[in-house]
């Protein structure tokens, strides 16, 4: 019994040892393949750790003898904000470059192409640069063979930038491009080691592209936007016509005559904090609140359109209407403090809004009463300077309460606060 007891916990130990072992080989593979932590990955460490990598290419992988073809050049270099890759780019120039036994008949520079990319030391802008040249190949000695395109050195020095701006010029670098293999007559040469297609968007066509949608925009942009400068002077003929055959002979309707009415209040308000009260701003508060009352009533006003160089009397406002032609309105309402009283008798209100409303009129006429008193009646004194001011803010409180009712969602929103108070004191538990 002990004996088997001893091999059974002897085996135990054993495969424990051999599984621990397997799990830490294994992970030990993995952490020795795997990136150090915070780094990034794949083509941004390649591209961090390479300040420049260059590659070409031809649009055809066979040519004939004195056939013209495309040979493209592309570097990409990485540049960070301590090192910065300088490509000396007079040697790649089209009439610098010699790919002996190929005649180079011209080439071009697109603009180069920018991208910033996260690095392992911070961001990475990688410049991408491409030549493009023509070539063809001339000699009899050629038929049949594997000709490739010499190789091709890129010169370029690195610059480090240190953090108070001082740039070190670093020793000049070779990148060496391998033959780029091509046969004549053939096709596929004896030393490619795979087939590529050649790149037929090169980066002058990618711009003139982009040119082209700038372009399509905005005339696309003017089309949209000339039916309605077509339509608008007809849209606007007609709204005048039907303005002009729908108007009951008034100049201003209820929201501008009441919003003209609440600027005016409060201009004079402003001009007074520092003035003192004279006879023309009485005036005015006093046709304000004539004007006010009377729409509130539900009574005539009248507004008479006149030529803008025509003064008016006493107890007329004159407001500025339109730009041009620009004009003049005289706005005027017959109504005294007691009839205002009279018709207030009349005046029954339900619910809280009927009642808002009266306690509001009511107050406007006792403000009115005593403004025409202060204004025809006794001098003005220290107590006349009060009551032109409780009268003028009692005139801007009723044009922006009929201001409101005038808008239909403040009106919804007000009666159904209205209902919902009203429930809530018929549901009241006693």
């Amino acid at each position: 019994m002990l004996r088997m007891s001893f091999g059974k916990k002897k085996a135990r130990v054993a495969s424990t040892a051999v599984l621990f072992a397997a799990v830490s080989l294994l992970f030990g593979t993995d952490a020795g393949a795997q990136p150090r932590p915070g780094a990034p990955g794949g083509k941004y460490e390649a591209a961090a750790a390479d300040p420049l990598n260059c590659w070409w290419k031809a649009d055809k992988s066979s040519v004939r003898i004195g056939e013209e073809f495309t040979v493209t050049l592309t570097c990409r270099s990485a540049e960070t904000a301590a090192r910065r890759t300088v490509v000396n780019e007079s040697l790649l120039d089209p009439g610098a470059v010699i790919l002996t036994p190929y005649r180079l008949k011209g080439g071009s520079h697109a603009r180069d192409i920018s991208r910033v990319v996260p690095g392992p030391e911070g961001p990475v802008t990688l410049r991408t640069v491409r030549y493009a040249y023509t070539v063809a190949l001339l000699g009899e000695g050629f038929f049949g063979k594997d000709v490739p395109l010499p190789p091709l050195e890129i010169r370029y020095h690195v610059d480090f930038v240190t953090n108070t701006g001082t740039v070190t010029t670093g020793k000049e670098r070779v990148c060496l491009l391998a033959p780029l293999p091509l046969r004549v007559q053939s096709l596929v040469p004896r030393s490619a080691e795979s087939i590529r297609e050649a790149d037929d968007d090169p980066f002058g066509d990618s711009q003139q592209r982009r040119k082209s949608a700038i372009t399509a925009f905005v005339a696309a942009g003017l089309l949209l936007l000339l039916p309605p400068g077509v339509l608008l002077p007809a849209l606007v003929r007609n709204l005048r016509r039907r303005r002009v055959r729908g108007s009951d002979g008034a100049a201003f309707g209820r929201n501008a005559l009441l919003w003209r009415l609440k600027r005016m209040l409060e201009g004079i308000g402003r001009r007074l904090r520092t003035a003192d009260w004279d006879d023309a701003s009485v005036g005015s508060v006093l046709t304000a609140l004539r004007v006010a009352g009377a729409m509130a009533l539900g009574r005539r006003i009248i507004q008479v359109p006149v030529d803008p160089a025509v003064r008016g009397v006493e107890g007329q406002l004159a407001f500025r209407r339109g730009f041009r032609p620009r004009s003049k309105v005289l706005v005027s309402a017959s109504l005294t403090p007691e009839e205002m009283a009279r018709e207030l008798v009349s005046v029954t209100g339900a619910g809280d809004v009927g009642a808002r409303r009266s306690a509001l009129l009511a107050e406007t006429q006792r403000a009115f009463a005593a403004l025409s008193a202060a204004r025809y009646g006794a001098a003005a004194g220290p107590g006349g300077r009060a009551v032109c001011e409780a009268a003028l803010a009692q005139g801007l409180r009723l044009v922006r309460a009929l201001r409101r009712e005038g808008i239909p969602l403040a009106g919804a929103i007000r009666r159904a606060g209205d209902r919902y108070r009203l429930g809530r004191r018929q549901w009241r538990p006693s």
